[in-house]
């Protein structure tokens, strides 16, 4: 090929496309879908209709000259709310000489690419239309059309949240995501070249299965103008003649003998639950515009599963929470949802009624100690627990470091020494250069990098438990081969349930760790005691459906699946608990991780003279069993675990007043005497 004719074919395949849809055929979102031909269930699928589905008419008169710049809709499942979001998506970058970027987020990458492979790309294949704007409908992280581009990304990559510049985000399944990660993909739209009225630039969309109160969808929905649907009472003298939420009013809405809805107040059957419409309960200049709807709105014909998931759910008790998000699209938590509220963590203290909280340094009697470090941008959330007698967990330090980089990892180096830690498990995301530097601050072994999973087969795996195929393939462990693997459901309950099983020792001065802080633009002091114990009552367990279609196209419920939810902020402490417990585990493991013996304080002189099997850190790991416990200097705990010998002697070697904690199985003791 010549050189003239190579540069036209480059002009060429430069070249944008002329437009498709005419200027009247873009100005509302309805005209778009009628002119584009997209079928919701891809080719061989029925057209678009919205027959069944009034609800979603004010959704779809969206005017591209007026449109929702910011909207929130908390919904039920299954109410078409995924497709309207795809032609959206397609709406804005239909105009093939103006180039609007499109971002569409969902709470994981697998829903990203199940959603482009069974929704998102049959869908386009269904317009002639729109295939003519589409240079590869099958390019999954970004499709082009025309001159635009709608990107495709999952909630949990920091990289995907931060890193692209858009004019449209539209988020799906908020609940599912985390408050923090969605208010920094907000910062997306802030160079965006849509302009409000009001300066309001780019355009936000978030939708989502209703969750907690006052949290995730619900957090949003609560300040928007709140338009619920209101149903019209057919009986013209009902108070409720005029509209009512029937969704407000379950079960005293249903007539379980004839199986039919009915006015709360008259009785009057309603035939047509669709027969109403929106009225706000929310300020009319509320920053953002909101919807809610249920699945009552589809109809008489779907009662009696939902009476029979209200029976099953409810009234069993099996998952309520999930009948009132998934059915009636209404916020609701269990009130068994957060595990360690603050009653159960006080139960904690005075476990151990001489523990308070002690000075840097390591322990005298040589426990295990780990530190676990959660990372938030500049704030780094440190955790520093010990294993204690009797199996306990002991609580010794808690701060926030608030520095970044190379400063802060030779200052969690420096806590890691002073503390005369073991083990440290530090979060290996967002900055994994700042684990990695700590890792070689530290000797080798002691800084194991945590990497969440979900779905796996047992709470946590260390990488040398794994065979070496498997590290050589992951992706990360080239730079740093001392990875734990934490599925993040099962890891954070057994984490929790410590507190729960009253097998963590609170120091009785809990509140009393006080730390100067960043706290709106000026340093205060903190008690960071107050923080754990709020940020514990900040995540809730969850249970996310799992639902598929049988051989005759109907829906079925498989078992749920678990997770944790983040409240009102997001809980690093508790994160940072559970990198902590991990470190404690690994005490316990078939393998160890010990320190260097030159790294390793020499024992006092009054511990070096004892017997082996009588030395406090002996003692502490307990040993095979022996002669100690019919020792009549012998004195059981009635809690189980280490008892009290009462020999002078022994006391006398610690320097200590007897008596002296031991183990009912210690051998070898040179003062023993038998009953």
């Amino acid at each position: 090929m010549k050189p003239e004719a190579a540069y036209r074919a480059i002009l060429e395949a430069l070249r944008l496309p002329p437009p498709e849809f005419a200027p009247e055929e873009l100005t509302s979102l309805l005209r778009f879908v009628e002119a584009s031909g997209i079928r919701p269930e891809g080719p061989g699928g029925a057209p678009f209709s919205l027959e069944g589905r009034r609800y979603l008419a004010p959704l779809y008169a969206e005017d591209r000259a007026r449109p929702f710049r910011r909207l929130v809709i908390m919904k039920a499942a299954q109410m078409g709310l995924t497709t309207r979001l795809m032609y959206r998506a397609a709406w804005w970058a239909a105009d093939a000489r103006r180039k609007v970027d499109v971002a569409l987020y969902f709470p994981t990458q697998d829903a990203v690419l199940d959603l482009h492979k069974t929704r998102f790309r049959p869908m386009m294949r269904s317009s002639a239309r729109m295939m003519r704007l589409i240079a590869d409908v099958d390019a999954v992280e970004v499709v082009r059309v025309g001159a635009s581009n709608i990107r495709f990304r999952g909630m949990r990559s920091g990289v995907s949240v931060d890193s692209i510049p858009v004019d449209v985000l539209l988020f799906d399944e908020v609940r599912l995501m985390d408050l923090a990660t969605l208010e920094r993909a907000f910062a997306r739209v802030s160079a965006s070249r849509l302009v409000g009225p009001h300066g309001e630039r780019g355009l936000i969309e978030l939708n989502s299965t209703a969750g907690f109160p006052g949290a995730d969808i619900d957090y949003y929905f609560g300040r928007s103008t709140q338009n619920h649907w209101h149903t019209r009472c057919p009986n013209t003298r009902c108070p409720n003649h005029k509209g009512f939420v029937m969704a407000f009013a379950w079960p005293e809405c249903v007539d379980p003998e004839r199986m039919a809805y009915r006015c709360p107040k008259c009785g009057a059957v309603i035939e047509d639950p669709q027969d109403g419409f929106y009225a706000p309960l929310g300020p009319k200049d509320a920053e953002w515009e909101g919807y809610a709807f249920n699945q009552i709105l589809l109809g008489p014909s779907r009662l009696p599963e939902l009476w029979r998931a209200y029976q099953r759910m409810v009234v069993e008790g099996k998952n309520p929470s999930e009948f009132y998000n998934a059915y009636l699209g209404l916020p609701h938590r269990d009130p068994n949802a957060i595990l360690v509220p603050g009653e159960v963590m006080d139960r904690c203290r005075g476990l151990d009624p001489t523990h308070r909280w002690p000075a840097p340094g390591p322990h005298p009697e040589g426990y295990w100690t780990a530190m676990g470090v959660d990372q938030r941008g500049v704030e780094k959330h440190v955790v520093i627990a010990r294993w204690g007698p009797a199996g306990r967990v002991y609580l010794v330090h808690l701060e926030v470091v608030e520095q970044s980089g190379e400063e802060a990892a030779a200052y969690l180096a420096h806590l890691a020494r002073t503390w005369a830690v073991d083990i440290v498990v530090v979060d290996a995301e967002p900055s994994y250069d700042l684990a990695v530097s700590l890792g070689r601050r530290l000797p080798r072994g002691m800084v194991w990098l945590a990497d969440y999973a979900h779905d796996r087969p047992q709470p946590l795996e260390w990488s040398d438990q794994r065979d070496r195929e498997a590290i050589r393939k992951s992706s990360g462990e080239a730079k740093w081969e001392f990875w734990v693997y934490l599925d993040r459901y099962k890891h954070l309950l057994q984490a929790q349930m410590l507190f729960v099983n009253r097998r963590v020792a609170l120091p009785l001065d809990f509140e009393a760790k006080v730390q100067e802080l960043h706290r709106y633009g000026q340093r205060v002091p903190v008690s960071v005691g107050l923080e754990f114990r709020a940020h514990f009552e900040n995540i809730a367990r969850a249970t996310i459906p799992r639902r598929r279609k049988d051989e005759a196209g109907r829906v079925v419920e498989d078992e749920p699946r678990y997770t944790w939810r983040h409240l009102a902020l997001d809980p690093h402490f508790v994160h940072a608990w559970g990198y902590a417990v991990a470190g404690l585990m690994r005490r316990e493991g078939r393998t160890e991780v010990l320190r260097p013996t030159e790294a390793r304080a020499e024992l006092p002189a009054s511990q070096a003279s004892l017997p082996q099997a009588v030395r406090p850190a002996r003692l502490s790991q307990g040993a095979p069993k022996g002669a100690c416990a019919q020792c009549r200097f012998f004195r059981p705990n009635p809690e189980g675990g280490l008892g009290l010998c009462e020999h002078p002697r022994v006391a006398e070697g610690l320097g200590v007043p007897p008596p002296v904690r031991t183990s009912p199985r210690t051998t070898g003791c040179r003062h023993f005497r038998g009953a």
